[in-house]
């Protein structure tokens, strides 16, 4: 993670913020050009060579599953949108283990991820009817993110793939997903909707169009 001067306690943590970087939170992102954005001198110049959007200020790399620093307890809430199914399962648990170790007791995760199950049931409507069926199965490769329709016959192509990280790695549906919360120690397990946020700071940094065809997760710590 980039050194930064993070307080004590009461941080508001953002993952996997992309462009949308509220004041008062630590909003964090993986991406590449988020990292060479941040190299003296030469990073502006780098981004605007090879076209990358123009990063805030106030966004920091950092991933959470090689963890962050920031002590254990001392984050009142974390938000993390169309982040999680990202990541393999594997890393998942690794992230999800961080998360919970990051909250104070009583603290918030409030989590956003594509919904698998509503993928499928559009996948069987379009299957079942005769003038889109024999494009369902490739829309729902395309809506879902689990296809790649790129090449992969050069080093630059895979490379680009790997640091895109575009794809989805693993897919949840509402049971899933708060099994998941569970698992990791959260109570207080509930579906969400837009706008019914048990702490409106999360208002900062949740958008309406981010939960169509996704399902919102909060638990508390």
């Amino acid at each position: 993670m980039d050194n930064i001067i993070i307080k004590s306690s009461g941080i508001l943590l953002h993952i996997g913020c992309g462009l949308t970087a509220p004041k008062y939170w630590l909003n964090i992102d993986t991406s590449l050009t988020l990292k060479i954005s941040k190299i003296p001198i030469l990073g502006n110049q780098l981004i605007t060579l090879i076209r990358a959007p123009k990063w805030p200020k106030n966004i920091y790399h950092g991933d959470i599953v090689k963890g962050l620093k920031i002590d254990h307890n001392q984050c009142d809430i974390i938000y993390a949108s169309h982040v999680l199914e990202h990541l393999s399962l594997s890393d998942f648990n690794i992230a999800m283990s961080n998360i919970y170790s990051y909250l104070k007791p009583g603290g918030i995760f409030r989590a956003v991820v594509p919904d698998l199950e509503q993928h499928i049931a559009i996948y069987i409507k379009q299957r079942s009817d005769s003038t889109l069926s024999e494009n369902a199965a490739h829309h729902f490769m395309e809506t879902s993110w689990l296809g790649h329709k790129g090449k992969r016959s050069s080093v630059y192509d895979r490379l680009q793939e790997a640091f895109s990280n575009s794809r989805h790695q693993w897919m949840w549906d509402e049971a899933s997903f708060k099994n998941a919360f569970a698992q990791h120690g959260f109570k207080n397990i509930r579906k969400c909707n837009y706008g019914d946020w048990s702490d409106e700071r999360f208002s900062d940094v949740e958008s309406e169009d981010r939960l169509s065809n996704a399902i919102c997760i909060e638990g508390t710590k």
